[in-house]
């Protein structure tokens, strides 16, 4: 449908674009399912197709497995790419690895996460491994061997 204007609400059935009518921007914004159960918004779309993915496309989507899924477009059917939720809501995933929650690696469970590297943040859990995260010998805590000085900051 094009030129449609909706006030007051509204259902449209079906896909539905946005492109913008004013200014530079040339890209737009597609909402979408499918049969599959697949729900998406897809962002930075070609303002000429409805159809198709652009360079620099992204994707926010439930998958059919009820995982939802950011990642770029054109990388959407490609396995372990993207930031991934679990379909309980309790592991994220980037790339394949898990980085939050059930089943994480290098130690980043328990509500902890993993910084850069993979080194873990161990929340509430004194951690005392020495290979490369923070870690905690009980009244001193240390980054990668070296102590952090906590201190208080004038405004």
């Amino acid at each position: 449908v094009q030129n449609q204007f909706i006030n007051n609400g509204g259902v449209i059935k079906g896909n539905m674009q946005i492109n913008s009518s004013t200014g530079n921007y040339s890209e737009g914004l597609r909402i979408a399912n499918n049969n599959n159960n697949i729900s998406a918004i897809y962002i930075g779309t070609s303002s000429i197709n409805s159809t198709g993915s652009i360079d620099g496309q992204w994707s926010v989507f439930k998958k059919g497995d009820g995982t939802l899924n950011i990642v770029r477009t054109a990388d959407q059917n490609v396995a372990n790419r993207g930031l991934v939720i679990s379909v309980d809501g309790n592991t994220l995933s980037f790339n394949g690895s898990i980085i939050a929650g059930t089943g994480a690696t290098s130690g980043a469970s328990n509500g902890s996460v993993n910084y850069s590297a993979g080194n873990p943040i161990l929340w509430g859990v004194n951690s005392v491994g020495t290979e490369g995260g923070f870690y905690s010998d009980g009244p001193k805590v240390y980054w990668r061997a070296k102590p952090v000085t906590l201190g208080s900051v004038p405004p």
